[in-house]
């Protein structure tokens, strides 16, 4: 077993950046991708199917409350991703980190443009209770130069677990198609990035 979920974490890092590539590629379109489209396998923590709604679903409330939730939590996963994006040591950290932020920038942008065509706010709802809170992020700003990696793995691998519950969750509640093809690769996306960093040391 354990040599097996070694060989699974080598060959991980692929996988993710295949995953984050195919949600960031296809987040600024605004359209869910072609039904043949082939989507890399990751192991979410959920057993549930994808919903698949009818395509001419619309916004609803629970749609726009989700967004308006992702792009909070994004913009506070860009603000984590600057403060240790230059400090980091371990490569693969560095990889992640930047794929991290180009996928999430995109997802950004494309919550904000639905909001906006919506008529609403990205800060319309109060984000405050949910994703990382100050004491957190002080501490990868003041971690020391040998313990930047392993605060990174502790305060991410919560922060992005905490957006793939979300995800998880407006699957079964969402009604527009758009959305519920984000909330999916939002899932996927952070579900792989929580498994690779499970794989690095963690803070003592």
């Amino acid at each position: 077993m354990v040599r097996a979920r070694r060989a699974t974490l080598r060959v991980l890092p692929l996988h993710l950046i295949a995953v984050l590539l195919v949600a960031g590629c296809g987040g600024s379109s605004g359209q869910p991708p072609p039904a043949d489209a082939t989507t890399p396998v990751v192991a979410a923590s959920s057993g549930t199917p994808a919903r698949t709604p009818d395509a001419t679903s619309e916004m609803t409330g629970i749609d726009l409350l989700f967004l308006s939730m992702m792009a909070g939590h994004t913009e506070q996963t860009l603000q984590i991703v600057r403060l240790v994006r230059d400090r980091l040591t371990d490569s693969e950290l560095r990889t992640l980190v930047a794929a991290v932020a180009a996928t999430e920038s995109d997802e950004l942008a494309t919550a904000r443009g639905w909001l906006a065509g919506a008529g609403r706010s990205a800060r319309a709802d109060d984000h405050a209770g949910h994703g990382t809170g100050p004491e957190q992020l002080a501490r990868l700003r003041d971690a020391p130069a040998a313990e930047v990696d392993a605060v990174l793995i502790e305060v991410l691998s919560a922060h992005q677990q905490a957006a793939a519950d979300l995800a998880r969750a407006h699957q079964a509640a969402g009604t527009d198609a758009r959305v519920l093809d984000l909330a999916r690769r939002v899932e996927q996306s952070r579900t792989a990035q929580v498994a690779l960093m499970a794989g690095r040391p963690a803070s003592g």
